[in-house]
């Protein structure tokens, strides 16, 4: 579990290096409006989300509680997206992609270490 947390970690300062890098560079015109809240946010809920199922070893359980944590997350992050577009409605376009890219990163992630860790249950 302690390396899923420094990879999630490392992922999220990773993003934050390379948007200011993108910025700098100007590859991008500018930051979201919302860039250290939706990192901040993401990486928090993904951790703690990844942490929950994790401690599960029973695979009915798991199947359950993983089904329960993707509506949970689906509604908590879509809420979040609708109120920064609320909040912003200028830059919900450069706001909602960032936030888009970090999902994608981070449930990657959360994927693959759950994966490996239900392969490694399975085997056992």
């Amino acid at each position: 579990m302690i390396r899923f947390f420094l990879v999630l970690t490392f992922s999220a300062f990773a993003i934050w290096g390379l948007s200011w890098l993108a910025y700098e560079l100007t590859w991008i015109s500018k930051l979201p409006s919302f860039f250290y809240q939706t990192l901040i946010f993401l990486t928090f809920g993904t951790g703690v989300m990844f942490r929950y199922l994790y401690r599960i070893s029973k695979p009915d359980t798991f199947v359950q509680l993983y089904l329960f944590m993707m509506v949970v997350k689906i509604l908590a992050f879509g809420s979040y997206a609708f109120f920064i577009v609320l909040k912003d409605r200028a830059g919900a376009t450069y706001n909602i992609v960032f936030f888009l890219i970090c999902y994608l990163i981070f449930t990657a992630l959360e994927i693959a270490f759950l994966f490996q860790k239900t392969k490694r249950d399975h085997s056992a």
